[in-house]
């Protein structure tokens, strides 16, 4: 059935083999990340095969899925309160910045019997999860307090988890690039090395993972510049994709193509470039805008955006052009198809895009997107 998404197991396994050579080199971990898979468990396999030491996704019932694999497991999202108890059954360790979460969480780990390691999270400046420390360069007096207030209150969260029963604090992780867009670089760890450096210190705790955050920090591996305190990261995005997230740079030794959409024309037909009669707005409330390139061949495709950001995909035949979508209909228009494809489309046949990030994320999670895994490259 179609739309249907092809995932290509080898390329994947392929472009983590060639990731894991170059962290495994720095002594860096990699947690690779599922989620853009919705929890798929052959390519969470070949992350493994790989060499990924463990599995993170943002969702409990991707990691329920991902049950069977004999690897730590992560939450990479901060609990919900609501799932504390679904967190410590399937998740070997989570990552926190709630104290009340953590308490919830020792809770829920005593009551199953077991011990549940977490990270502390915290944030350079993304503003995204994670208790505020800032890059240890404040550029205004009340950030400089809001700095100080947060390191008060590590104090006194690391004094009460020290004391939890069921709760193992195994370490500290932080984030870029996801909200705020801030790059990493190696100066941008000052406060966060600090973090390290009271944990061992003051109380004792070694820290066994300093995650240094995702695919938006690759590159820092790629030209050998990342610090050497970091020991993990969770990568996701350049595995999958052959790119960082930071400069949006494609690796020459990693496949950008591991995701491929196809869809089903369902009607073809030269049709006008500009729309007759008053222009308003779309479906989604957005005024469009047009320019007259006269009468062309236009496919239409049963694949909206209730299936993927249509923004996202791109066909694999130079010269076709997306030229609108709507939540069920994606319109390309094939007038300039290489060679004789302009001619020779018929109802029914099958085009096929490259997705990226947001694309392959959006497909496949959608419950009207069939999935296959691929074997072999193609």
């Amino acid at each position: 059935m179609y739309p249907l998404l092809k995932i290509n197991k080898q390329k994947i396994l392929e472009n983590t083999k060639a990731i894991i050579k170059r962290t495994k080199k720095l002594g860096v971990a990699v947690t690779a990340v599922t989620k853009c898979t919705g929890g798929n468990l052959e390519i969470a396999q070949a992350f493994l095969d790989g060499g990924a030491t463990s599995i993170g996704d943002s969702r409990i019932n991707n990691l329920k899925n991902l049950a069977p694999l004999a690897c730590e497991k992560w939450l990479i999202r901060v609990p919900m309160p609501s799932e504390v108890n679904h967190t410590v059954a399937y998740a070997t360790l989570s990552l926190n910045s709630e104290i009340k979460t953590i308490r919830l969480l020792n809770q829920a780990a005593k009551a199953q019997g077991k011990t549940h390691g977490i990270l502390y999270m915290l944030d350079l400046g993304d503003l995204r999860e994670g208790l505020f420390i800032g890059n240890d360069n404040p550029v205004k007096a009340e950030i400089e307090a809001l700095v100080l207030a947060s390191f008060a209150k590590l104090d006194q969260d690391f004094e009460e988890i020290a004391a939890m029963t069921n709760i193992s604090l195994r370490g500290i992780a932080t984030n870029a690039t996801c909200v705020g867009a801030t790059i990493p670089n190696p100066h941008t760890f000052g406060a966060f090395f600090k973090v390290k450096t009271m944990l061992e210190e003051k109380y004792q705790c070694p820290c066994e993972i300093i995650s240094g955050g995702n695919s938006s920090a690759y590159y820092l591996v790629d030209d050998e510049t990342l610090p050497a305190e970091i020991n993990n990261l969770r990568l996701g995005d350049v595995i999958l994709f052959g790119r960082e997230s930071a400069y949006y740079h494609c690796y020459d030794y990693l496949h950008q193509d591991a995701f491929i959409l196809d869809v089903e024309i369902i009607e073809l037909q030269d049709k006008p470039t500009y729309p007759v009669g008053e222009i308003g707005r779309n479906a989604f409330g957005e005024i469009p805008s047009f320019k007259d390139k006269g009468i062309r061949r236009r496919a239409i495709c049963g694949l909206g955006r209730q299936d993927t950001d249509t923004d996202h995909i791109f066909p694999l035949v130079p010269g076709l052009t997306i030229v609108g979508s709507s939540s069920d209909h994606l319109v390309i228009d094939v007038s300039d198809a290489e060679t004789t494809y302009a001619m020779t489309y018929q109802v029914g046949d099958i085009i096929s895009l490259r997705c990226d990030y947001v694309g392959a994320l959006h497909a496949a999670t959608s419950s009207y997107v069939d999935k296959i895994v691929i074997n072999q490259l193609i």
